[in-house]
């Protein structure tokens, strides 16, 4: 069900419709939202909610401050909505006691940009495994679009809160990851050595990455670049571990001998 109503939360967590910003009230309010959004539907029991929002202990008025932060999501939302266009139900269900009572946010998950990055990177995903490369990196690239910067930004690091937004982070690295490798698949490999150098950048030690661009030096003409780059790597991991990944050490073998090229 198609719709003009966004809910952005790889980064600050807001809303808009048809392009106008909903006000959405304090941090507390958005975190709830937050929470209903990633649960695609859902029904969130109240006491997992007051748990996510008060994961020191919460305040005996903290079901009561739930009950008005749906109240307000719901006029909010529902102000926003013109004659005509699709609802936004934030429905409530009743329990045997207030703890068990339960809300779920019903709307189309393409309206929540966090909801499309994590649909658009797993079809990215099944295409490279089926030998589209091309399909694959138009779905990375997509996905890329809708980051933003850091997943719930605005939000207190609760450890919800944290481990939503390292499990996004994570995703945009392996999104990032894949987008390289499938530029590489389809012959665009110095524009893959140029993303994978960033990459390593911001990820160093990271054995996947190091191999992607040491392959990616390689297929260019910079085997001298690979072999420094594997060099390097493989010297921190014995001097910090006193070992070294057998990927690692496979992969050099591979850029020394020149058989790498037959891979590819």
């Amino acid at each position: 069900m198609a719709t003009d109503l966004q809910f952005l939360l790889l980064g600050p967590v807001s809303a808009r419709r048809a392009g106008t910003p909903i006000s959405l009230g304090p941090p507390q309010r958005r975190a709830l939202l937050a929470l209903l959004l990633l649960a695609r539907s859902q029904a969130v029991p109240v006491a997992v909610i007051r748990d996510r929002l008060w994961p020191a202990g919460a305040p005996a008025t903290a079901i009561d401050a739930i009950q008005v932060h749906v109240h307000h999501l719901r006029r909010r939302l529902g102000e926003h909505t013109p004659a005509g266009a699709p609802a936004t139900e934030l429905a409530g269900y009743p329990g045997y006691s207030r703890e068990q009572a339960s809300y779920a946010l019903h709307i189309d998950a393409e309206a929540v940009d966090a909801l499309v990055f994590q649909r658009r990177a797993d079809r990215g995903r099944e295409l490279e495994d089926k030998g589209d490369y091309k399909g694959a990196l138009e779905m990375c690239i997509t996905a890329q679009s809708r980051w933003r910067g850091e997943p719930l930004a605005d939000l207190e690091p609760t450890p919800y809160v944290r481990a939503i937004r390292q499990g996004l982070v994570d995703l945009c690295q392996d999104v990032r990851t894949r987008a390289a490798r499938v530029r590489m698949r389809t012959g665009a490999v110095s524009d893959a050595v140029v993303d994978l150098q960033q990459l390593n950048l911001e990820h160093p030690g990271n054995d996947v990455i190091v191999v992607l661009l040491s392959t990616a030096l390689f297929l260019t003409g910079s085997r001298r670049r690979a072999l420094a780059l594997l060099d390097e790597e493989l010297a921190r991991w014995e001097q910090q571990y006193a070992r070294v990944p057998e990927q690692l050490r496979r992969q050099r073998e591979l850029v020394l001998s020149g058989a790498l090229e037959e891979q590819w």
